[in-house]
């Protein structure tokens, strides 16, 4: 949506829309802006989420190996069963086992459990 069509939708110029966006992002209230890629689009058809258990002082190095894997797109840090749960996308389920094999390597990895998406009702 573009600062014209924001400021039809207000009815104020598009001009005031640009300076009251760039005053919010100078006060730190809006932190980025963002593209949001269809998934199914670029061939990322195949969503789940792999829950991970690592040993005690690990929880950082291992997120940030998870950062460097191509096919994750979410890694969180959680309180509960897991330590991380982490997001990964691909064409199909064949196309995730490497991913999930990779993940099972990492030194400081001490379990897994692999669960697929078969529908994002709100994302």
């Amino acid at each position: 949506m573009t600062f014209v069509d924001i400021g039809k939708a207000l009815d104020i110029s598009d001009a005031t829309v640009y300076n009251r966006v760039k005053r919010l992002t100078e006060m730190g209230v809006i932190k980025k802006f963002t593209i949001e890629v269809d998934d199914a689009a670029v061939g990322k058809r195949t969503h789940g989420f792999i829950l991970v258990n690592v040993k005690p002082g690990a929880v950082k190095e291992v997120s940030r190996q998870f950062c460097e894997i191509e096919r994750v797109s979410e890694v969180h840090e959680v309180h509960g069963s897991e330590d991380l749960i982490v997001k990964i996308a691909a064409k199909n389920l064949s196309m995730l086992r490497p991913v999930i094999l990779k993940v099972r390597r990492i030194p400081d990895v001490v379990d897994t459990e692999f669960i697929p998406i078969f529908k994002t009702w709100k994302s």
